[in-house]
């Protein structure tokens, strides 16, 4: 049977589900158990199809390296793996120690280190927004300044668009170099580099360009709008799959030309583009598989199962990714508009029954909400599938106007 080792998971356990229902024999590889038991027994929760659970520090590369060599030696594995962001450096370090299928270390290593991608796409021609790195409030300002304002201040190893502002003035600057570097705090005890990029403002929509590499080959499945809300932060509130562009072909080759610049050479990779009045510009590279609704969304809109592609590519099978349907979907993110306690959400009654919902999620009453700083403060989502993309964002707007949130704003101190 095929061994599959998963440094950490996402919080859905959508990928071990998969893995299971694949055949594959499963082992985690987590820093904490608890982080996702949460006190449930292990017992009664999704975790218990995993068939081996190791505690290691899944932040540190080399005990993950160290780890996982030993390992196979006693369990041999076909595959290592990561679908959170956080741990895709580690796995593929892993994963090539071993020699099983993975990209090349060092193009993982660049592609999540956003101001060495930058320097990489500068030396090989491919446009991005000018970037300054800091590591310090005093670098910072004297970037800016030399930048100009307005500006972007952007951690170096972030996502989630955590810590990401947009500043007009250094008096701005300082309070978002301020609160990112006292708040860096990603989850699971994880704590960003003091590093951030003072970077261009690459005005004009943003998309991502979804692609997968295979055997010297780069396989475009599709390219996603984003919607963003929070300014001047930069929060993603909706998505649609796929859209269609009048000029799709430059975008793509810019990312292309940005892949190959990284030495990109396997697996899948989610890269965002803002589609500037110069040209589009690629803002960051991101090596895995494009997270929250999009893959759901892939699958209803071209039938490409796109995690179990990626699943088994990883366990040295060659993955299907031809298109079997042609439609298309749309999602819409809900946030508050300011900081307080869920009271209600209405209109959620009107979407039972509707076969075009793909999914419909939101937290319950009673939580703390706040005004949309990052993509950790969704109240809610609803997914929903159309003829094509415009139909299923057309058909999210006109929910969007349904919804009611119904907030106690907090006290202003």
């Amino acid at each position: 049977m095929k061994h599959l080792l998963l440094v950490e998971s996402n919080e859905s356990i959508a990928g071990i589900q998969a893995c299971k229902e694949m055949g594959y024999t499963v082992t985690l590889l987590t820093q904490n158990i608890q982080h996702y038991l949460k006190g449930q027994p292990l017992e009664s929760h999704p975790l218990r199809l995993v068939d081996y659970i190791h505690e290691v520090d899944t932040f540190n590369e080399e005990a993950v390296v160290d780890f996982v060599k030993a390992y196979h030696q006693a369990n041999p594995l076909t595959g290592v793996m990561s679908f959170a962001e956080f741990y895709v450096v580690q796995a593929t370090a892993a994963a090539h120690a071993i020699g099983v299928p993975t990209m090349q270390p060092l193009a993982a290593k660049n592609a999540r280190n956003k101001y060495k991608s930058r320097e990489i796409c500068v030396q090989s021609g491919v446009p991005v927004p000018r970037s300054l790195l800091a590591g310090s409030i005093e670098e910072a300002c004297r970037h800016a300044h030399s930048m100009g304002y307005p500006c972007i201040v952007k951690p170096c190893d972030g996502a989630m668009s955590i810590g990401v502002v947009f500043v007009n003035n250094e008096r701005e600057l300082r309070q978002a170099y301020d609160s990112y570097v006292n708040n860096r705090n990603f989850g699971r005890n994880l704590y960003g580099s003091t590093d951030v990029l003072i970077e261009e403002y690459a005005a004009g929509p943003l998309v991502s360009v979804e692609m997968v590499t295979y055997q010297g080959q780069d396989h475009l499945i599709g390219i996603t709008d984003r919607r963003l809300v929070g300014f001047p932060y930069f929060v993603e509130t909706g998505a649609s799959f796929p859209v269609r562009l009048s000029h799709e072909a430059e975008i793509v080759e810019v990312v292309r030309r940005g892949l190959h610049a990284l030495g990109v050479d396997f697996g899948p990779t989610h890269t965002e583009v803002a589609l500037t009045p110069e040209g589009p510009k690629i803002i960051e590279f991101n090596p895995r598989m494009v997270g929250g609704p999009v893959p759901e969304m892939i699958k209803y809109a071209t039938g490409i199962d796109l995690p179990r592609e990626v699943l088994r590519m990883h366990m040295g099978e060659a993955p299907e990714l031809t298109p079997s349907v042609s439609r298309g979907a749309a999602s819409r993110e809900f946030c508050s508009p300011v900081d307080g306690r869920l009271i209600e959400v209405t209109g959620l009654k009107e979407l039972e029954g509707r076969a075009d919902i793909l999914r419909s999620h939101f937290i319950a009453a009673g939580r703390e909400v706040s005004f949309p700083r990052s993509n950790f403060d969704w109240i809610g989502r609803v997914m929903v599938g159309g003829d094509d993309a415009e139909q299923a964002e057309q058909k999210c707007s006109e929910i969007q106007n349904t919804i009611g949130l119904h907030i106690a704003a907090r006290p202003i101190s």
